[in-house]
């Protein structure tokens, strides 16, 4: 528990730095982005046994780690298209070597982790004016949803979720993450909007429904990365967060959350001009 909480407050001291950063520099958000896809996208290869197929791995990696950069340029598709044309001619060159299973796992997953966590990208180029709001939230609202329903769990959870693909995880947890994070999440965004844009008013029922929502797609991102694991066999995707595991087990919550967070805050407004 100890580590898991001095775990817990690096990562979020990380974040920090990156949110004061894109306060000035909002570019910083895309360099983020990129490490993170870029990480995500290995830890993945490594768990389903792909990262020593080299001609396919490597690709993915630095795709994971170019897209979110090149992504603000209007060079997003032209990266995605060289980067399927590669793996398609790697197939082709290399077919003793590398089957379709094995090529469809790293291909679709690559495109999965990085084009949804690169909708971070996108948002702060549409919302330029709040972008470390909405960035704060992407990631906020999905960690604050699995420590609720961790420690919710912990405290109050008697029924299994889904035994067989994470052990831990109970139904009251699951609906106590929901109503703390829905909670918790009006009022701390509500704050954050006071101190930081003094000119603008906080949506609560757009809060509520996005945090809501994300939620349940938190506990549908964990859940689904845990199926992934457990078909191989791998505890964690990787080590890097002592407690927790990998980034890509700390992003797993967040991949599914941020498209939605896209395209609420481009239909709902979150905040309204004063």
């Amino acid at each position: 528990m100890r580590k898991r909480i001095v775990s817990a407050i690096a990562v979020i001291a990380v974040v920090g730095v990156v949110t004061f950063l894109s306060l000035r520099w909002p570019v910083s958000i895309d360099f983020f982005v990129a490490v993170i896809c870029a990480v995500s996208v290995f830890e993945f290869t490594k768990a389903v046994r792909t990262i020593s197929l080299y001609q396919i791995s490597i690709l993915s990696i630095a795709f994971a780690l170019l897209f979110p950069v090149l992504l603000s340029f209007g060079l997003g598709f032209i990266v995605c298209y060289v980067y399927t044309a590669l793996m398609l001619a790697m197939i082709i060159f290399f077919h003793t070597k590398i089957s379709f299973k094995d090529f469809a796992y790293t291909y679709s997953m690559t495109i999965i982790i990085t084009l949804s966590l690169s909708m971070l990208v996108m948002i702060r180029n549409t919302e330029p004016l709040h972008s470390t709001l909405y960035f704060l939230m992407s990631l906020g609202i999905p960690w604050l949803a699995d420590a609720a329903a961790y420690f919710t769990g912990v405290f109050f959870g008697k029924h299994k979720l889904c035994p067989k693909i994470s052990p831990k995880k109970t139904i009251e947890g699951a609906v106590g993450g929901i109503i703390l994070c829905t909670t918790l999440s009006c009022v701390l965004i509500v704050v954050f909007g006071k101190i930081i844009y003094y000119e603008i008013d906080v949506n609560i029922v757009s809060v509520a429904i996005i945090s809501c929502c994300g939620s349940l797609l938190s506990i549908l991102g964990d859940l689904s990365f845990s199926v992934i694991k457990r078909s191989y066999s791998v505890k964690d995707y990787g080590d890097v967060i002592p407690g927790h595991g990998g980034i890509l087990d700390r992003f797993d919550s967040v991949i599914p959350f941020v498209p939605f967070l896209y395209f609420m805050i481009s239909n709902l407004p979150v905040v309204n001009l004063q």
